[in-house]
């Protein structure tokens, strides 16, 4: 065998291994990067549900007051800034003259307001409602919950009370995927950046 033979055997064993070793090492930051991206998908979501956790937690305990104290409740709207501080929002009681819609309408465009002006990362409104379930009316409330990076469902909580104890009761709340309201535009702009 000739010396150039075994030269272009050992480049072209050389290449081999050299690509093998480039393929491996592509191979291995793409798992490096995926697996960084499955890690901060898996905080970021645990950052979302602490924050919504931290959202219908608040809010319960004030429609729970409600309830228990007057045997119904006003329409009311809770936000999360994103540094978890958690904000009550309430049409001003010396808006005698409004009905429930208006008041639901303001307090949606409340909600809106501050989502669009980057003052909320979460935002839910609590309303308290009836529903039809196999031929009763079902007292609960109706909560429509949303988040800017995406979520937005209402979640209907049924409750009992019981008039003497003033104790409530909420049963298994029911979800259900409802149009994004709050953070639609805020959304838009929150993916641009």
């Amino acid at each position: 065998m000739k010396i150039s033979q075994i030269l272009s055997s050992v480049l072209l064993v050389l290449l081999a291994s050299t690509s093998a070793n480039a393929a491996d090492a592509i191979t291995g930051n793409e798992s490096k990067a995926t697996a960084a991206a499955n890690e901060e998908q898996v905080r970021e979501g645990k950052i979302i549900n602490l924050q919504l956790d931290e959202l219908t937690k608040q809010g319960g305990k004030y429609a729970y007051l409600q309830l228990s104290q007057k045997n119904r409740m006003s329409p009311f709207a809770v936000g999360v800034e994103a540094n978890g501080a958690v904000i009550v929002l309430e049409v001003p009681k010396r808006e005698t003259k409004a009905t429930l819609t208006d008041k639901v309408l303001k307090l949606r465009e409340m909600l809106k307001l501050a989502a669009d002006g980057g003052k909320f990362v979460a935002g839910a409104l609590f309303v308290q409602a009836k529903v039809p379930h196999q031929g009763i009316q079902v007292d609960g409330v109706a909560i429509e919950l949303e988040h800017i990076k995406g979520l937005s469902i209402v979640r209907f909580s049924p409750y009992d009370l019981d008039l003497k104890s003033q104790k409530i009761k909420f049963r298994t709340p029911v979800d259900k995927d409802k149009p994004v309201v709050f953070f639609k535009d805020a959304k838009k702009k929150f993916n641009k950046a």
